[in-house]
């Protein structure tokens, strides 16, 4: 049988690396980046570590990711 393709990507937090403190991350801007390939839908794994403040905007988050994204004084937006 033919698996279902995915429509999604998934980003690691160490990705998000590429980003300077208090920038949006969006589809959009991980696409700029070249962390993703189109405006997808995206989800933020827990992978890896985040120093930086970074809103996160548009994409699904991981309950770690979330975390760790708070933890560094960053947020998750609807």
């Amino acid at each position: 049988p033919r698996e279902a393709r995915r429509t999604g990507r998934s980003a690691n937090l160490a990705a998000l690396s590429a980003f300077k403190a208090g920038d949006i991350v969006t589809p959009g801007t991980l696409a700029k980046k070249g962390i993703i390939r189109g405006r997808v839908a995206v989800k933020i794994l827990g992978t890896g570590d985040l120093a930086i403040a970074l809103s996160v905007s548009g994409c699904a988050v991981s309950s770690s990711a979330r975390a760790a994204i708070e933890k560094a004084g960053g947020s998750v937006l609807a």
